[in-house]
């Protein structure tokens, strides 16, 4: 830990061990604070001040160097989804990402620059900027001498006050895919409500999601740019009996809204050619 005592900013970062002694990044803003794990540069917690927490964490998750973090904002990269005989979601949520530079903004907000250990094919950097928003930037350059395939993912997990008091916006008329039942439809909804396990694939959707959440009295918008896929995804009841790292009843404090390029919307990358995207979380006081 005493490598990373030139990233502390005095007041508003600092460094502890944090669950299963994984080294953390402890963020305190004049509008909000946040915790960052090195293990996967996985964002556990952002909230602003005088609001319940934006991203939902399981009590039941593990926090082990060989293991994912169940919640907050894993990085799905390079792929998304099963792969025979690798990793799930890909391996950058099981690296330990490298913290090359912390600044405070003349705003008061905390810009934090993380990058993954190199690979033959790529280099990843990922920019956090803790402030009244939650703004995220994944960059990927293609170190391969040909053309890659890959698919990127911020597999974001809201915290919200009860899955039955939420819908979500901003995806009418967007076809995708159901990969319960791996039918193609499109989305008549004008507002998407939970009452059942939910696992799709939105194609095309460069727009603002937004969740609107009753009983917070709150709305959630995630604006992107250069993501072309948003995932909607709730394990409800018996998906989450059979996780091993989430408790039984967690569906319906949760529900994921992941902004990414994946399936039909993957990336394509030239020799020493770099794909960007930026997603930025904000929270709002629905009207009374």
């Amino acid at each position: 830990m005493q490598e990373l005592k030139q990233f502390e900013i005095p007041g508003r970062l600092s460094f502890i061990e944090g669950e299963g002694g994984l080294l953390k990044i402890v963020i305190d803003t004049a509008s909000s604070d946040a915790e960052i794990y090195l293990h996967g540069a996985h964002i556990t917690h952002f909230q602003k001040k005088g609001e319940e927490p934006i991203l939902f964490m399981s009590a039941a998750s593990d926090f082990a160097l060989e293991k994912p973090i169940r919640g907050g904002i894993p990085i799905i990269f390079p792929w998304f989804g099963p792969r025979d005989g690798l990793p799930a979601h890909g391996f950058a949520r099981l690296l330990v990402w490298t913290l090359r530079e912390t600044t405070q903004m003349p705003d008061g907000s905390v810009c934090l620059c993380f990058c993954m250990p190199t690979t033959e094919l790529y280099d990843a950097e990922y920019r956090v900027t803790i402030g009244d928003c939650l703004s995220m930037e994944l960059s990927v350059r293609s170190s391969h001498p040909k053309e890659v395939e890959l698919e990127t993912c911020l597999h974001t997990y809201f915290k919200v006050s009860s899955i039955d008091e939420i819908s979500i916006h901003g995806l009418r008329n967007v076809s995708y895919m159901d990969k319960i039942n791996t039918k193609v439809s499109v989305e008549t909804a004008p507002a998407i409500e939970i009452s059942s396990e939910v696992d799709r694939v939105y194609f095309d959707t460069p727009t603002t999601v937004e969740i609107e959440d009753r009983g917070f009295g709150r709305k959630i918008c995630i604006e992107k740019s250069m993501s072309n896929s948003t995932v909607v995804w709730n394990p409800w009841i018996e998906k989450s009996m059979r996780m091993p790292d989430f408790c039984d009843d967690e569906y319906q404090q949760m529900v994921c809204v992941e902004s990414g390029n994946v399936a039909k919307n993957q990336i394509v990358l030239k020799p020493r050619e770099t794909a960007v995207m930026k997603v930025v979380v904000k929270s709002e006081k629905l009207p009374i």
